[in-house]
C-alpha cells in the first residue's frame, strides 16, 4: 500500500521500477558505480564472480526518450573480464517472456562475431531481468538463474556463456538486510513512498551506492526535463498498450483468423507506427519476427511479400 501524499518523499512521485528511471539510474556513465554494485549483488546471490569495472554500451539519452524512439530501455554493458551484461526492467507480463529473454540473449551473443572472427572470441552474456510480476508462479524463490546444463546430470555445464537471471519483485516480502540483493530490491520497490521508512534508513546508512541511488532519485524528480521525459514516456506506453489491446481484443485481427493477407499487412503497418517491437507484432499476426521486419522494411511493397508467401503455401 502506498504512503499518503503527505508522506511521500518528493512532491513528484516517480515509480522507481519505471523503465525510464531504471535506465537513468543504471545507464548513465557517471552512475557506473551504482550499476556495478547492483550487478554484483545479483552475482553474489548466485555465487558467480563479481565484476570490478565495466563500460556502458548504450548510455542513457534523454533526447531519444523524449522523441519516443526507444521502446526497450535496457542497459548493455561489458565488464572488464569480458562478460557482456544486459539488464532490463519489465513491469507487466505480456506473455512469452522466457522466449523474449532468450531472443535478446541470442541477439547480443551473435552480434559479437564479425567476418573473420572464430568462436573462440565469443564471451559470456549475462541477462538480468527485473520483473514486477510473477513469471514462475509455482516457485517461491524470487531469484532464479537459468544456464545450459545436462538434463540428468545438472552439475555438468555445457558452457557458462548463457546465464538468464529473473528477479521477481512481488515474491519478496521478507528482507534479509544482510544480503545486498535484498537491500537493492527493497529500495526498488519502496523508493519515494514514505519519508519515515526505518528499513530504508538502515539500508541507505549501510550501502553507500544505494544512498547514491537515493540522491539520483531526488535529482530526477526535481529536474524539469526528467519530469517531462517521464510523463512523455508514460503517455507513449499508455498509447502503446492501448494499441496492443485493440489489436488483440477489438477486431484488428478478425481478418487474420481468416488468413486475409491485406488485413495482416495493414495490421503490421498500423502497429509499427506505435513503435511496437517485431516480436509483439509477430505474436499478433502469427508471423515470424524476421518476416515482420522484412514487411516493415519493404514499406508499401510489404504486401507483395505476404502475397508471395500465401501463394507459396497454396
Amino acid at each position: 500500500m502506498e504512503a499518503p501524499l503527505s508522506q511521500m518523499l518528493t512532491d513528484f512521485y516517480v515509480k522507481p521500477t519505471s523503465d525510464i528511471f531504471i535506465k537513468f539510474l543504471f545507464g548513465k556513465e557517471e552512475h557506473k558505480p551504482i550499476l556495478i554494485d547492483f550487478i554484483n549483488a545479483v552475482m553474489k546471490n548466485s555465487g558467480f564472480p563479481l565484476i570490478t569495472d565495466l563500460v556502458i554500451k548504450n548510455p542513457f539519452n534523454i533526447q531519444t526518450i523524449l522523441n519516443a524512439k526507444e521502446t526497450i530501455l535496457d542497459i548493455k554493458a561489458k565488464s572488464s573480464d569480458g562478460r557482456w551484461i544486459d539488464m532490463e526492467m519489465q513491469n507487466s507480463d505480456k506473455g512469452f517472456f522466457g522466449e523474449r529473454a532468450l531472443y535478446y540473449w541470442t541477439d547480443l551473443y551473435g552480434d559479437q562475431l564479425v567476418t573473420g572472427d572464430n568462436y573462440s572470441t565469443l564471451r559470456p552474456v549475462v541477462c538480468i531481468n527485473i520483473l514486477d510480476f510473477k513469471m514462475f508462479k509455482n516457485v517461491d524463490r524470487y531469484h532464479l538463474c537459468f544456464m545450459l546444463r545436462e538434463k540428468d546430470t545438472p552439475e555438468l555445464l555445457l558452457t557458462d556463456h548463457l546465464a538468464l537471471h529473473f528477479l521477481e519483485l512481488p515474491k519478496i516480502t521478507d528482507y534479509n538486510l544482510d544480503k545486498s540483493l535484498d537491500n537493492w530490491l527493497y529500495y526498488l520497490k519502496n523508493e519515494g513512498l514514505n519519508k519515515e521508512d526505518g528499513i530504508m534508513e538502515n539500508i541507505l546508512k549501510n550501502n553507500p551506492q544505494i544512498a547514491n541511488a537515493r540522491e539520483k532519485y531526488m535529482s530526477f524528480t526535481q529536474d524539469e526535463h526528467m519530469r517531462e521525459a517521464y510523463n512523455s514516456h508514460i503517455r507513449w506506453k499508455r498509447d502503446h498498450e492501448s494499441a496492443l489491446f485493440l489489436a488483440r481484443n477489438e477486431g484488428l485481427n478478425e481478418g487474420l483468423e481468416k488468413g486475409e493477407t491485406r488485413e495482416k499487412f495493414q495490421t503490421i503497418m498500423r502497429l509499427q507506427k506505435y513503435r511496437m517491437q517485431p516480436e509483439e507484432i509477430a505474436d499478433i499476426t502469427s508471423l515470424t519476427p524476421e518476416k515482420v521486419r522484412a514487411v516493415i522494411a519493404a514499406g508499401d511493397k510489404g504486401l507483395d511479400l505476404l502475397m508471395e508467401d500465401d501463394a507459396t503455401r497454396h
